[in-house]
Parts: C-alpha cells; sequence; structure tokens
C-alpha cells in the first residue's frame, strides 16, 4: 500500500513585538515637564532683591497677572519692566477701562506713602479697588 501524503504549508509565525508599557509613562513626564517649563514663565519677574510683605492671615485671593509691583524705593513695576509717572498713568487708565480692580504686589519694605500715593493715582484712574498681594508669615 502506497502511502501520499500531502504537505502542509504553515505560515511563518512572526514574533509579536509586546506592547512597551513603558511608552505612556514616558510622554507622561515629557508633558508635565513641558507644563512645568512654560507655567515657570508665564509670571513676569520680579525686580531684583524684591520681598513680599507678609501677613499672618491667609484669607482671600489674589491673580497677579496684569497687576503692578510696588519696590521698596516706591518704583512701580509692570510685566518685569519699570514704569515711568506717565506709563503709569496710561496703565491704570487702560486698567479701569476692563475693570475696577487692581492688584499690587508689595514689597515688605515699600514706605506706606507710596502706597497711598499709588492707591490714589489708581483711585483718580477709576479704579475703585485695590487688592495687596502678600505671603502668609512664618510664624505669630
Amino acid at each position: 500500500m502506497k502511502r501520499y501524503t500531502k504537505p502542509i504549508h504553515l505560515q511563518e509565525l512572526s514574533p509579536h513585538r509586546r506592547a512597551d508599557s513603558s511608552l505612556p509613562l514616558i510622554n507622561v513626564v515629557f508633558l508635565l515637564l513641558l507644563f512645568l517649563l512654560v507655567s515657570g514663565t508665564l509670571r513676569p519677574p520680579l525686580p531684583d532683591e524684591f520681598a513680599w510683605a507678609e501677613t499672618s492671615r491667609d484669607e482671600g485671593a489674589g491673580n497677579i497677572r496684569g497687576g503692578l509691583v510696588l519696590t521698596r524705593e516706591g518704583r512701580v513695576w509692570s510685566e518685569g519692566q519699570a514704569l515711568e509717572s506717565g506709563e503709569l498713568a496710561d496703565f491704570l487708565i487702560r486698567t479701569a477701562e476692563t475693570s475696577d480692580l487692581l492688584t499690587v504686589q508689595v514689597d515688605k519694605r515699600t514706605r506706606m506713602e507710596a502706597v497711598a500715593t499709588l492707591a490714589a493715582q489708581a483711585r483718580s484712574s477709576g479704579i475703585a479697588r485695590l487688592t495687596l498681594v502678600t505671603v502668609e508669615a512664618d510664624g505669630p
């Protein structure tokens, strides 16, 4: 008795590449790094040797975007640039057209006369509310 055999052709199995589970983690870390880099550059730089005014309460909230910085010498800064008196008046008028609130970051060594002068200029420009941004003091 003769045997007839027919060859069976099986497809060659290619090795499956296992899904790399570290790729999504790398993507998340990269996006987090990108977020931190961008968020760190959104705030304009403060003048050299700026020391935040401190408060004993942690009430309230303030948005420092679009606000002013008052240095210990009484100079006013906006977006990392010192403002002259004419530029300050223009800034206050533009701010009063869009909002009745002005946010000011105050150096703790600033004289009260400088704060009062800025508040008077803001009031005469049409700004009704002034928010002073401070940090919470370390202890009592």
